[in-house]
């Protein structure tokens, strides 16, 4: 073997010092050449990444003759004071002089060369053969996707060589490489097992939140008021679908801002949950509600329409953590009234009009004559029947108009739209192509209600956004329609049944008002010429808007604010609703009829039983005519689930024949009067009568005798 001579090898080591050697060998056998320093590439390489950072500006050569390929890997890993694990079937045997700037490319050339594949990890080199590759899919938490990848990376595992896929909707992770490599990266993956638990659908009734969400149509637009099925469907959602990007904006942002500035809005429950719902020691929303992992699958919420109720799909045991949540969403809401008065009137006439109009102030309050700039717009009507009758006189005058007076009825946090709009078409014509455009203006009024109490007063905060517009006919030259718009946004706090007023609003319109003599007018030629007369007009006008929100009640008692006179039919209408809810129905004619004609015959109804006696008195119970007499000591009463039923004993002691009137066994307790087997009496004669009574309500504490009389009692 002849001699061979390594040229100068220039190195930087660690430390920044250049070394030169020279060195003459004979080759007797395999002979390595480490061109390092042992104290700087000696000690052991920390595993803070796939490949040691040092391996980057560490050049390497390597002398072998007919040398096996273990023997080249086992010197390699002495000279970087590394542990080697290769795979037995990793067979080969190098021959040559081998040179390579860093120490990875010596070992991607050696793979190249011999077919085999290697990564670093923990300071060991890990040799495998090329083809023993692997994949797999692993399962995390969607939470855990984005985070795993960077702590692979930290502790030195990940290796940008091999193959590495995210799918974060599903909390899987796709990795492929060699075999170890692929075990490594599954054990720091594995999740902790937990028993599996069972899921079913928990329902939880609403009775004054809505559980759909509504839907308000508006320009061709829909507005989505969310419910409270979507808003825990939002507090369920994963962080990575959070994070997922920016949503586009719907139309129902003007809804959604000025709802998230109210106190109790639907649009901050998510604040209020993870605040604890203004309490210590609240329950906890469960998160990850796309993760499939830790025994748990999809929670899933619906809302059931019909009920109004929210379905939730979780684990039973989680019941008692959205109990809180829902219970604190569940409350009743006030209804408020919002009467709206849209009124063009002439400039000249709206001092006249404002001298009914009082303005609030602090505590002052005092007349105006005009709403001045600068002024209060809060005020109160003080005489609304003289308001009216000047309103109808501007009226017949042609000095104002009622453009409309539109009232609605809605929830607090909740919008009300009132709109009335015009919508023009315009056709735009290309070259193969006809497309027709909306254009729509006019009025429309959006109101966002809001009570509050203080100090036993009530007042209520209005977020309002009204639109004013027209669409003005094109001018010389131009084929399309303008649109003239005016947009008020605001929000005030007032008083209870106080007036908002909002102007500003001006109008100028430009006409030729034509006067002529009847009949001589029409003549032509002379009539224009003598008889007539024409003159321009120009009306200078003001749009007012006036708004007056009220507390009707609350979705528990929904009379609570309004008048005396008329609380009694709201609660008489309660009661009846009441009574449905209960179940309680109202007793038929032809159940009536049934159960009377089986006690005709001689039977007791199946659902009636016979007491032993009567609960009112049985004189009592009819107001006879003269010549017929009741029995009292002969008398049934039979007791049924909804009424009860007075059998007595009707007798003519008159010489002559009388007729039974059932009207008079009629009193506030009596539902129904029948008599068997007739009505018309002979002298001597006898007949049942049937008396159906409603249920008594009480248990009579026994009997007061009257201080005026004796004789009898009256009915209760």
């Amino acid at each position: 073997m002849p001699n061979r001579w390594l040229a100068p090898y220039r190195l930087m080591t660690a430390g920044k010092v250049h070394l030169r050697q020279l060195i003459a060998h004979r080759w007797t056998g395999p002979s390595l050449i480490a061109l390092a320093l042992t104290g700087a590439l000696g000690a052991s390489l920390p595993a803070q990444a796939a490949v040691p950072t040092d391996w980057k500006n560490t050049p390497y050569a390597y002398d072998a003759q007919s040398t096996p390929l273990a023997k080249v890997l086992g010197d390699f890993a002495n000279t970087f004071a590394v542990q080697l694990v290769i795979d037995g079937t990793v067979k080969g045997t190098v021959d040559g002089r081998m040179r390579a700037e860093s120490p990875q490319a010596f070992l991607d050339r050696l793979g190249l060369e011999n077919r085999f594949q290697w990564f670093m990890y923990g300071n060991t080199l890990y040799v495998s053969p090329l083809q023993n590759q692997d994949s797999t899919r692993l399962e995390v938490s969607a939470d855990a996707v984005p985070d795993m990848k960077q702590a692979l990376t930290d502790i030195g595992l990940l290796d940008p060589r091999f193959g590495w896929g995210e799918l974060p909707d599903e909390g899987v992770v796709l990795v492929s490489g060699p075999e170890r490599y692929v075990r490594l990266v599954a054990q720091f993956a594995e999740v902790r097992k937990t028993p599996e638990e069972k899921q079913e659908v928990i329902s939880f009734p609403l009775r004054y939140a809505t559980a759909a969400d509504r839907n308000v149509k508006y320009r061709g637009e829909t507005l989505v008021i969310p419910g409270v099925a979507s808003i825990l469907k939002g507090l369920l959602e994963s962080r990575s679908a959070v994070s997922g990007g920016m949503q586009t904006a719907s139309p129902q942002a003007s809804f959604q801002n000025m709802q998230n500035q109210q106190s109790m809005t639907m649009g901050n429950i998510e604040q209020l949950a993870m605040n604890g719902m203004g309490r210590p020691n609240t329950s906890r929303v469960p998160s990850g509600a796309n993760s499939g992992a830790g025994g748990r699958g999809k929670i899933r919420v619906e809302a059931d329409v019909r009920n109004n109720a929210v379905l939730i799909y979780d684990a039973p045991k989680r019941r008692e953590i959205y109990t809180p949540l829902i219970r604190d969403v569940d409350v009743p809401r006030k209804l408020v009234e919002i009467d709206a008065i849209i009124l063009d009137i002439d400039r000249t006439q709206l001092a006249e009009l404002a001298s009914n109009w009082n303005v609030e102030s602090g505590d002052l309050i005092g007349g105006a004559s005009m709403i001045r700039p600068g002024a209060s717009s809060t005020v109160f009507i003080q005489d609304y029947g003289d308001f009216s009758a000047q309103l109808r006189a501007l009226e017949g005058r042609g000095l104002a108009s009622v453009v409309a007076n539109p009232s609605v009825l809605t929830l607090e946090n909740q919008p009300a739209v009132i709109d009335f709009s015009r919508t023009e078409y315009i056709s735009a014509i290309g070259e193969r192509v006809a497309t027709v455009e909306p254009i729509t203006a006019g009025t429309s009024l959006q109101v966002v209600p809001h009570a509050i109490e203080t100090g036993g007063r009530n007042q209520i905060q209005m977020s309002l956004e009204i639109e004013d517009g027209r669409i003005e006919p094109s001018e010389v030259g131009q084929q399309t329609p303008s649109v003239r718009r005016g947009v008020v946004s605001t929000q005030a706090v007032m008083g209870e049944s106080r007036s908002l007023v909002v102007g500003g609003f001006h109008t100028e319109e430009t006409g030729d008002n034509l006067e002529r003599v009847p009949w001589l007018g029409r003549i032509p030629l002379i009539g224009p010429l003598l008889f007539s007369s024409t003159t321009r007009e120009t009306s200078r006008r003001e749009r007012v808007f006036i708004l007056t929100p009220r507390l009707i009640g609350d979705q528990v008692d929904p009379a609570r604010y309004i008048s005396a006179l008329d609380r009694e039919q709201v609660d008489s209408a309660m009661a009846r609703l009441e009574e449905r809810r209960n179940g309680t129905r109202p007793v038929g004619r032809i159940e009536v009829s049934d159960v009377l004609a089986q006690l005709a015959d001689g039977n007791i109804p199946a659902t009636f039983k016979q007491a032993p006696s009567i609960p009112y008195s049985p004189d009592t119970l009819c107001a006879l005519q003269p010549g017929l007499s009741l029995d009292a000591a002969r008398a049934q009463w039979f007791a049924g689930p909804d009424y009860g039923i007075a059998v007595g004993v009707i007798r003519n002691d008159d010489q002559r024949r009388l007729r039974f009137d059932e009207a008079s066994c009629g009193s506030r307790w009596t539902l129904a009067t029948s008599a068997w087997p007739k009505v018309w009496l002979e002298p001597g004669e006898e007949t049942e009568v049937f008396v159906v009574m409603k249920q008594p309500t009480h248990t009579p504490g026994g009997e007061r005798p009257s201080l005026l009389q004796t004789s009898a009692r009256t009915l209760p």
